[in-house]
């Protein structure tokens, strides 16, 4: 008989947001699984893997096996682990639905992604759930997609201290073409910071700008959705640039 593994769900878009809600029902639907739901209070994008080292964090129910944390992705993950499932550890940790996409150098950015990122290294297999499209309103494709194949993907080993990025277009299940490996993609932010100005006349900045440019290089995360499929981006932990440490030993001295 197959065990019933543990999954940590969380997310960066709050307790109460419909990607998070999509995913659970998904997963409710699919044999071998318990869900215990650890997510931000509210609205936490872009937070990136931003700890809460200057406010106190609290647990508050939200129902059946859902827990909120008034804290960053990061913070929901560690309080989970240390905390709220210190004598009921999970097995793998699901990040998402994220609202809108998680790809290129918006990985960094991503409170999705650092979610994962914080189970893979506390040693879990990690994933990071996002639907690669702004403002999405139609979750039923990547529901579907789930149900059918998120088992296959879990199947397959993580190596130690690697999450996988995961990025599904929007819309009705039969527009998903297939799953493609891809690497992450480079994009141009354009007029990122707006000016304002307040009801008392005095001006302001508001970042978000007219969205991201990306590049249309095959083999990317970007164009594998854009041309139908599911994007799927293996992240490690260690960013180390090992080929310029190796070409930069030439610097290596020892001072007398």
């Amino acid at each position: 008989m197959t065990p019933i593994r543990h999954i940590l769900l969380s997310n960066d878009d709050g307790i109460e947001a419909h990607g998070l809600k999509v995913l659970e029902e998904a997963l409710a639907r699919i044999p071998g699984f318990r869900v215990t739901v650890v997510a931000p209070h509210d609205q936490q994008s872009a937070s990136s893997h931003a700890l809460t080292l200057t406010k106190p964090l609290r647990i508050l129910d939200a129902g059946q096996n859902r827990y909120a944390v008034t804290g960053t992705p990061t913070d929901t993950v560690l309080v989970a682990m240390e905390k709220i499932l210190a004598d009921d550890k999970p097995d793998l940790v699901l990040s998402g639905i994220n609202h809108g996409p998680n790809m290129g150098q918006d990985v960094i950015y991503s409170g999705t992604v650092a979610a994962a990122m914080e189970g893979t290294m506390f040693g879990l297999p990690s994933y990071a759930l996002s639907l690669a499209k702004w403002n999405p309103t139609d979750f039923s494709g990547a529901a579907e997609f789930l149900v059918e194949h998120l088992t296959t993907i879990l199947e397959y080993p993580q190596p130690k201290a690697t999450m996988l990025n995961i990025n599904i277009p929007e819309g009705p299940r039969e527009k998903i073409k297939g799953m493609r490996m891809a690497r992450l993609g480079s994009r141009q932010y354009q007029n990122v910071i707006a000016d304002k100005i307040d009801p008392h006349g005095k001006p302001y900045f508001w970042i978000g700008g007219s969205g991201p440019v990306w590049q249309r290089d095959e083999g990317t995360d970007f164009m594998a959705c854009e041309e139908g499929y599911v994007s799927l981006t293996p992240l490690k932990v260690d960013i180390t640039h090992y080929e310029l440490h190796e070409s930069m030993k030439s610097l290596e001295a020892d001072f007398k």
